[in-house]
């Protein structure tokens, strides 16, 4: 048992209280009186410990989290990664005696509108105490409605803006600029002269295209396309024309199933640039050849022990798991420590040490800085 110190300066009132009984009765001489006050002091300490004992253990109040991820949508093989990382969590928080936290999941199947219905639900419905939200889409209708609500919340999206106006939004995930601007640094360095991107119209999109053009300038041609999407074809033949030797596209794993599929079709053998998440094992088997040469950028490697746990719920991808576990364990332990003090809540997100089990380096402006790796195929 783990006494606070309130819990200390309680105990110390209670034997204060004791042994001022026991000087008022000690006028009384008798061996009665003293056998009376020696048990009346066990019986007020021992109740005093009860209470602080029963009040140690774990927050009195019932913790609920939200998560708003995709369990349905074209990232839903990243959801079903999440769900194992709470599982795993859960488990470990049930081995340490907590049984108070409970993890309430919507599917808002990557639409924004869904995003924000599923939020409005867990705010006013379900009443929970924190937030935890995925992907550009949820993370910027969960952002818009958490604005101006006394909540903690962490966004696992490459976006930035929800933060932006929100003391207590963290922002998680990889910083796709940097990302980027190293993929386009490697083809710069490989030779090549001319790059293509092809640009999802989100926020993210915007990030990466930053990055590139910091490299190449007007030796880059911008193609966009809406998430969703599946035809890639005109957008390609237009890159080829403008005679890119490189092809960059940083959206979802069906979107880079798309691309390399145009790309085999149009024979167009170019080096592929993308965000290794989106690279299924699925994927690199079946187009091998078009992924000769491809530069991902992604997270560093996961701890060993955390991939052992992982093994026994068969995903597709461990980084939903694993960032869902590093950041939905800081939130719990955050709430659990200051139960009622949001502002406390947030200070103690900000101060999160560092996590080997994806490569958490800490916050800093409330963003999550997370150690960054450059893999060639």
């Amino acid at each position: 048992m783990k006494l606070s110190i309130n819990h200390i300066y309680d105990s110390l009132t209670v034997t204060c209280y004791c042994i001022v009984i026991t000087n008022n009765l000690n006028i009384m001489n008798t061996t009665k009186n003293k056998i009376a006050v020696l048990v009346l002091t066990i019986i007020l300490i021992a109740t005093g410990l009860y209470w602080f004992s029963s009040t140690s253990n774990t927050s009195p109040i019932k913790v609920k989290i939200g998560v708003v991820t995709d369990l349905s949508g074209p990232a839903a093989y990243w959801g079903e990664s999440t769900l194992a990382g709470i599982d795993i969590l859960k488990k470990e928080l049930a081995s340490r005696g907590i049984t108070n936290v409970e993890f309430i999941v919507e599917d808002y199947s990557l639409d924004s509108a869904k995003a924000a219905s599923v939020t409005q639900k867990i705010i006013n419905i379900d009443k929970v105490r924190g937030v935890y939200a995925e992907f550009s889409p949820g993370a910027s209708s969960a952002g818009a409605i958490l604005k101006g609500k006394n909540l903690p919340a962490i966004f696992d999206s490459a976006i930035i803006s929800p933060i932006a106006n929100n003391d207590n939004a963290f922002k998680a995930y990889l910083d796709y600029k940097q990302g980027c601007k190293q993929v386009a640094e490697r083809f710069k360095n490989d030779g090549v002269e001319k790059i293509g991107f092809l640009k999802v119209s989100l926020e993210f999109g915007q990030l990466c295209e930053d990055g590139i053009s910091e490299v190449y300038g007007n030796n880059m041609i911008s193609e966009g396309y809406n998430l969703g999407s599946t035809d890639f074809r005109t957008q390609i033949m237009k890159i080829k024309k403008f005679g890119a030797t490189a092809l960059i596209n940083v959206g979802f794993e069906g979107d880079t199933a798309n691309t390399l599929k145009v790309l085999r079709e149009l024979n167009y053998k170019v080096p592929y640039g993308t965000i290794e998440d989106t690279m299924s094992d699925e994927i690199v088997k079946l187009y091998r050849e078009e992924l000769q040469g491809a530069y991902v950028f992604g997270f560093e490697k996961i701890n060993s022990d955390f991939l052992m746990k992982l093994k026994a719920y068969n995903v597709s991808s461990p980084y939903g798991a694993a960032l869902a576990y590093t950041h939905l364990k800081q939130l719990v332990e955050a709430i659990i420590r200051n139960p009622e003090n949001v502002s406390r809540q947030v200070e103690s997100i900000r101060n999160s040490p560092s996590d080997n089990t994806i490569g958490f380096a800490g916050f800093k402006d409330r963003i999550a800085e997370m150690k960054m790796n450059i893999k060639k195929y």
